[in-house]
């Protein structure tokens, strides 16, 4: 009997590709007798394996059960022990992979169980079989890879389809959890004609249980309250004719809507939360009669609507929770902002401190909803680089503002929402360090005179290496931004050197090995004076302060970085710092020609220094040389 029953000639070259042949087949359903009778033993063995891994075991646990999953898995092996590839087989299998991706199982913990189950079948095969040990697992082995092949489809078509839709998908995962099922959507769909064919007597209801409920407390006008049970009567009439609930794009951007209103503060949250429950007792009412009662599926669609309403109510509260925090700290000295992730960076909200502060940096008259946050706050054609949201991260972003009166300087981070949100908006608060931060600034700067007042030749160099390393960095392909904090954060490079004697910082002889050693310290001094300062900035002048002294090959002080290990930072002030070093007079040596230091400069390359920048540096050679005499001419 032949043992691949194949009719698509795609699979059929499939399974050449994977080496799957009848000979291989039948050699497996020969041996099914040895092969069966080890099932039990080979998935509980793998399922031991699997447990162990607590992600893998959580996984189990919220969809299935272990008792569920062996029986699976037994009924799989013996499948592949009777060794019969037919169309049916292959959309089982597909199938299967289709479920374990929508679940939620990475791609690679599911290849991983062939993989021990191979291994596992390996032990099993040498123990029983010795004699074909080897042919009968290399037969097993090419069905686990058609199969493989088979999940790797399966996988691609699911990520294909959250690529399209993730929406779709996330939606669906926490309607899930919500309790909000697939059994309550068909339920809903059975009996949604109900709804429209009973709404008059529906709205009734609703209607009087509405104004109990809000009572004497009635902030409402007769006028906005007749709107709104218009609003109600509409909407449960083409929510219910359409099913809404089925299309999770549509459904959430009503959810997103609702929710708008409450951070606005035009109905507060518990508005929505009456009209819920309102809606459940008016259903009641109607269906909860002998006339209904005697269907007996009415009572599981009374129970699925009130689902769906804890659910829709859930989602508001779910996309509102971080606005109210906002609203309840108001006191705290930060901004929020909400932006499109879509439509990436458009202002889709802010808060009343936030349209304050929009109008501090000069946007007067335009609303800044609509324009891009990169547009409105930095002043960019482009997202901002280091941007939480475009990296996906919770870290915060330092950033500076400048305004009217002068440099700011902010940090920027994203507040937590509920996931299925995130796909579409991204939350962020700014926090105004200005004033704690210039202190820190203004302390850093003095340490810096400090240091030039010891050192005559300090003051010029600094100003010199600030500027020469914004020139490399440009050249370097760095962003304005970076070429921006480098030209101030190069100055500080050597302010270790405060912490140097002057017997050694000024000695006009060689230094001892012990002197040497003494200078040396002058770069994790800077780094440890600077580091705690968390502005771009002087982030960026601790890094140099520290690995400006790093070589290329390893062979630098003070931790042996080598290569790209060295931030980009480091290696370009390296070379503009010898540079300058070498062209300039100290208390010990003359000054160097500049063709000696062009020379020295290409012999360090690869060595000493980035041999791509030395490469960009003696590129532009002449300008360099000119812009330090300008510099020169001016001090």
């Amino acid at each position: 009997m032949k043992r691949i029953l194949v009719t698509d000639q795609n699979r059929l070259r499939q399974l050449q590709y994977t080496g799957v042949t009848e000979e291989k087949l039948q050699l497996i359903y020969h041996h099914r007798n040895h092969l069966i009778p080890l099932i039990d033993t080979i998935v509980d063995e793998l399922y031991e394996e699997i447990m162990k891994v607590e992600k893998l075991k959580k996984l189990i646990h919220e969809h299935s059960n272990l008792t569920h999953l062996k029986e699976t898995q037994k009924e799989y092996l013996k499948e592949c022990f009777l060794a019969t590839i037919n169309d049916e087989y292959i959309q089982k299998r597909y199938n299967i992979g289709l479920k374990h991706s929508e679940v939620g199982l990475e791609l690679k913990w599911y290849l991983s169980t062939y993989t021990k189950y191979a291994d596992i079948i390996s032990i099993h095969l040498s123990r029983t079989i010795p004699n074909v040990a080897l042919p009968l697992y290399n037969a097993i082995h090419a069905l686990f890879s058609f199969d493989m092949q088979l999940t790797l489809e399966a996988y691609s078509k699911i990520e294909l389809q959250k690529a399209a839709h993730p929406l779709r998908f996330e939606f669906e995962k926490v309607r899930q959890i919500n309790g909000f099922t697939d059994e309550d959507v068909q339920n809903l769909n059975q009996f949604s004609g109900y709804i429209s064919f009973q709404v008059e007597q529906i709205m009734t209801y609703f209607r009087d249980i509405f104004l109990q409920r809000i009572g004497n407390e009635r902030v409402y006008t007769f006028v906005e309250l007749e709107n709104f049970f218009a609003y109600i009567k509409t909407f449960l009439l083409q929510f219910f004719q359409e099913k809404i609930y089925q299309d999770s794009e549509a459904f959430f951007r009503i959810i997103r809507d609702w929710s708008r209103v409450i951070i606005e503060s035009k109905y507060h949250e518990n508005f929505f939360q009456i009209t819920g429950e309102t809606l459940c007792d008016a259903l009641r009412k109607v269906f909860m009669t002998k006339e209904y009662l005697a269907n007996q599926y009415i009572l599981q669609y009374i129970h699925s609507f009130e689902r769906l309403t804890k659910f829709t109510l859930s989602m508001i509260h779910e996309i509102i929770r971080p606005y109210l925090f906002l609203r309840d700290f108001d006191f705290l000295e930060i901004y929020a902002y909400e932006i499109s992730t879509i439509d990436f960076g458009r202002l889709t909200w802010t808060d009343e401190k936030m349209k304050r502060f929009v109008k501090s940096l000069g946007m007067t008259g335009d609303s800044p909803i609509g324009k891009r946050c990169y547009e409105v706050l930095h002043k960019r054609t482009v997202p901002c680089s280091g941007c939480p949201v475009l990296e996906g991260k919770q870290e915060t972003m330092m950033t500076t503002v400048e305004s009217v009166d002068g440099l700011h300087y902010y940090k920027v981070r994203p507040l937590p929402q509920n996931k299925i949100f995130e796909l579409s908006r991204a939350l962020l608060i700014i926090q105004d360090i200005t004033r704690e931060s210039k202190v820190m600034f203004h302390t850093i700067e003095k340490l810096l005179q400090l240091a030039e007042y010891r050192d005559d030749d300090t003051k010029n160099h600094v100003e010199r290496i600030g500027i020469l390393s914004g020139m490399l960095a440009r050249l370097a392909g760095c962003d304005e931004k970076f070429v921006a904090n480098i030209e101030i954060a190069a100055k500080f490079h050597d302010i270790g050197k405060v912490g140097i004697p002057d017997s050694i910082l000024n000695k006009p002889g060689k230094l001892t090995n012990e002197e040497w050693d003494s200078m040396k310290t002058h770069a994790q001094i800077g780094h440890q004076i600077l580091s705690n300062l968390d502005l771009p900035v002087i982030q960026m002048a601790a890094s140099i302060a520290r690995t400006h002294h790093e070589w290329w090959n390893g062979q630098g002080y003070p931790n042996g970085l080598k290569g790209e290990e060295i931030p980009l930072e480091g290696r370009i002030v390296a070379i503009v710092d010898v540079f300058d070093a070498l062209l300039s007079k100290r208390v010990y040596k003359d000054a160097f020609p500049p063709e000696q230091v062009k020379a020295i400069l290409m012999d360090g390359s690869g060595h000493q220094f980035d041999p791509k920048l030395i490469d960009l540096f003696i590129m532009m050679w002449d300008e360099f040389i000119t812009t330090r005499e300008r510099l020169l001419s001016r001090d």
